[in-house]
């Protein structure tokens, strides 16, 4: 009997137009339009907050740069949408403008004309290079934001231009190497002490050269 009621009581409610979804709550967007998101779930105008949550989260999982999504319902009419979308970390220059990269240097389908956002410009799609700038921009989101650009240097190396002054890692750099530049650049701002360039290719190593007097 309990379980009949579990069943037939939502199925009662989703027949009752005090329930029509009149509603939807979008949250965490950064990147995508709302208008892209609501046209790919196609929620269709006789929506009832007590319709099944399973196919449009589906529908959900299927948009390009989303990577997560939770659908709740606040009665009598509202559907919550919280999305995490997937962080750009570059623009590389394409055919029709400025097209957004992920951390493997993939196309993400982000109009920055509809809703921009600030990225570093890289010459051309480069794994190593958009690997690094992801690894800045989760250790030290401040030098992220700073930097204009980045392009691979002289053998295994990446340079970060923040600028007139430049960052070199090892484009084999992982967090404890960017955690380094991040407490010399902070150890630099605290003495007033002005940089050239910080090269972190070396294993232990942070050069620091100066600026020319």
């Amino acid at each position: 009997m309990v379980t009949a009621l579990v069943w037939l009581v939502p199925l009662g409610l989703r027949q009752i137009g005090f329930f029509r979804v009149r509603q939807v709550e979008l949250v965490g967007l950064r990147y995508l339009s709302p208008d892209t998101v609501l046209a790919r779930i196609d929620l269709g105008r006789d929506r009832n907050v007590f319709d099944p949550l399973g196919p449009v989260e589906q529908r959900l999982s299927e948009v390009p740069g989303i990577l997560e999504a939770a659908i709740s319902r606040r009665l009598p009419g509202t559907l919550r949408i919280a999305v995490r979308e997937e962080a750009p970390v570059a623009f590389a220059r394409g055919r029709e403008g400025l097209v957004p990269l992920d951390a493997e240097a993939h196309p993400l389908p982000y109009d920055p004309a509809q809703r921009p956002f600030d990225l570093p410009i890289v010459e051309r799609p480069d794994r190593d290079v958009a690997r690094i700038l992801d690894l800045v921009r989760r250790v030290d989101p401040a030098m992220f934001g700073e930097i204009d650009g980045a392009r691979r240097g002289r053998g295994e190396s990446v340079i970060l231009e923040l600028g007139t002054r430049r960052v070199l890692v090892s484009a084999a750099a992982d967090e404890e190497d960017i955690r380094d530049v991040e407490t010399v650049r902070l150890q630099l701002s605290r003495n007033e002490q002005p940089f050239r360039e910080i090269d972190a290719r070396f294993a232990g190593w942070v050069v620091v050269r100066r600026e020319r007097a």
